[in-house]
């Protein structure tokens, strides 16, 4: 959260002593946005993290929300969809990866991965399916 307050004082210094269009100033929060929660996603999670994967998200967006005019946060339903797809049983998950356009290969493994943990028929099944889809994996 430092690194992204710093972020915001420097984008206003920048430009200081002129201010900042709005209109700029809510494009660049909208990309390092988006970059953050792709960051969240790229992580590895385990059973203990899952669970506390949606407070920290939560709390990040508190946390952004202080710092930052933007309204609304961009895409926060990124990050929260694909929380909630580690709870999908098997056959929707096959599902929801076909819906799926946002995510990189290497999220979806990493999903796939811990869905899979204690499964590996259900991991090859599904790593097969998303090879089926052509994911470049």
């Amino acid at each position: 959260m430092r690194v992204l307050s710093d972020y915001d004082s420097s984008v206003l210094c920048v430009c200081y002593p002129q201010i900042l269009p709005p209109e700029i100033y809510n494009i660049l929060w909208d990309q390092i946005l988006r970059a953050c929660y792709h960051t969240l996603l790229d992580g590895k999670c385990t059973n203990e993290g899952r669970a506390l994967m949606q407070l920290d998200f939560r709390h990040f967006q508190v946390k952004v929300e202080s710092l930052t005019s933007l309204r609304p946060l961009p895409d926060p339903h990124i990050v929260e969809t694909y929380i909630k797809a580690y709870y999908l049983p098997e056959n929707s998950l096959e599902k929801w990866i076909q819906e799926q356009t946002e995510y990189t290969p290497r999220q979806m493994m990493n999903l796939l991965q811990y869905v899979s943990q204690g499964s590996k028929k259900i991991r090859l099944n599904l790593t097969s399916f998303m090879e089926d889809l052509d994911l470049n994996l």
